[in-house]
């Protein structure tokens, strides 16, 4: 099983990679039409004229300001649809609000589910997405296989999002640099001449355990192995896999050590928004662990900076093919509410929000998120960053994180000796031995 998801996930990153590589032509085939007015599958009346009452959350704050756009074209379209409330909490509060949501019965029609294991509490409530969902019929193999559970094919795949660091390239200019660091070595020295130049390197988001630590750069030193998901599953089958000796490990633990080296007094306590601002605001010249979807929150901060920033990779090792972008695909899944036209007008929805016309122009344009069904045409307005995260990826330099592949049990675990280590309360020996036993605690059995 292990090797096939490997192979599967290394073909969906070929098959994007292929169409980001293309010269901007004609989508092969058309967006999938959202049906007039959704229906259960095996026929029955269409639902009267504003009867259907739909709910969307997903963890994805950048959307807060700009998802209004696709439910008004929407609901335009649609005369069944009374209302779409959608809300986009903070992914470490999002697992706690659906478990609330579930206990009162309010089970939002449209969820984020990952692939992997990370959500595989929440499979048994969605529901197969092969009919009812026009975008299905787009879908590559590939996407398919991941996307299927116990329950069907339940898991819609709608945009890729790509992180390592964020560069001002005008800031770097300042400190003589014209590119970006390649090599962990590299690295080391821009910081060193930014710091000489009078600029602060980094702003590190280090009270942000579960976003910043855990999950966008915490898996980056499996997402630059051959074999990453191989390697987990071993690690979580509890073997012991030689973290003190394992070279993507001690480039990792290397380049950590530079981070810690240049961050800013009181990083182990500064949140996302302090660290995004500064950044926005060209007051520091990187900005590790965010990525893509920070377009439209340049665009409302200080558009200017568009112009000079840069996506690429965290660059752990002194082998600069080594070093790869970490991808991950953003997915979203159909709840089951009990109302079979209710459900069929969610699958719908969800449809629109991957595969219509309106939605890739608003993914890729507005958002700056290259869309995931590889079929649709890519936007010649694609955003810096985003153009950023298709380059590498033509370039075969993007690993689709690990993050959604380890269980959510054992997080908060992982990100207490992440905050200890950055905050030098344990050595980074200790951090190694601590960080491999909660693998063997978690084949031992701790956590069930």
């Amino acid at each position: 099983m292990t090797r096939k998801i490997t192979a599967l996930l290394l073909a969906f990153v070929l098959v994007l990679s292929l169409v980001a590589c293309g010269s901007g032509a004609s989508s092969s085939a058309a967006p999938a039409a959202s049906g007039s007015s959704p229906t259960a599958s095996g026929g029955g009346s269409a639902p009267t004229d504003g009867s259907i009452a739909l709910t969307v959350s997903m963890p994805l704050g950048q959307w807060t300001d700009n998802f209004d756009t696709l439910i008004e074209s929407y609901m335009a379209e649609h005369p069944e649809i009374a209302s779409i409330d959608a809300t986009f909490p903070s992914s470490d509060k999002y697992n706690d609000l659906l478990k609330s949501a579930l206990s009162a019965g309010e089970l939002p029609d449209i969820i984020s589910v990952s692939y992997g294991i990370l959500n595989q509490d929440w499979f048994q409530y969605c529901v197969d997405l092969s009919t009812d969902c026009p975008a299905y019929d787009l879908l590559t193999d590939e996407q398919k296989a991941l996307g299927t559970t116990d329950q069907g094919m339940t898991i819609m795949p709608i945009y890729v999002e790509g992180t390592g660091i964020l560069y001002n390239m005008d800031l770097l200019a300042q400190a003589g640099w014209d590119h970006t660091p390649q090599t962990r070595d590299e690295l080391a020295q821009l910081c060193a001449d930014l710091k000489a130049a009078g600029i602060t390197p980094f702003m590190h988001q280090w009270a942000e355990t579960y976003l910043n630590l855990f999950n966008w750069v915490g898996t980056t030193w499996l997402g630059n192995k051959d074999n990453q998901l191989d390697f987990l599953n071993k690690m979580l089958a509890g073997e012991d896999m030689g973290l003190v000796n394992d070279p993507e490990w001690n480039d990792f633990m290397d380049t950590y050590e530079i981070l810690i080296e240049y961050a800013q007094e009181g990083a182990i306590a500064t949140d996302k928004w302090t660290c995004r601002n500064a950044f926005f605001l060209e007051e520091c010249a990187m900005l590790v662990g965010e990525g893509s979807w920070e377009t439209p929150n340049i665009e409302s901060t200080n558009p200017d900076l568009l112009d000079h920033v840069k996506q690429d990779v965290l660059p752990c090792s002194n082998d600069a093919g080594t070093n790869n972008l970490q991808k991950q695909t953003i997915t979203a899944s159909v709840t089951d509410s009990g109302d079979p036209v209710r459900v069929a007008a969610a699958k719908d929805f969800l449809s629109y929000i991957v595969s219509s016309e309106a939605a890739r122009i608003w993914h890729q344009e507005t958002m700056g998120s290259p869309t995931a069904i590889v079929s649709l045409e890519l936007s010649e307005n694609l955003p810096a960053i985003a153009a950023d995260v298709v380059s590498l990826m033509k370039d075969d330099r993007a690993a689709e994180s690990m993050y959604s592949y380890m269980p959510a049990v054992i997080q908060t675990d992982l990100q207490k000796i992440w905050a200890q280590f950055v905050g030098q309360e344990i050595t980074r020996d200790e951090f190694t031995q601590q960080y491999q036993q909660i693998f063997k605690d978690f084949a031992g059995g701790k956590y069930n």
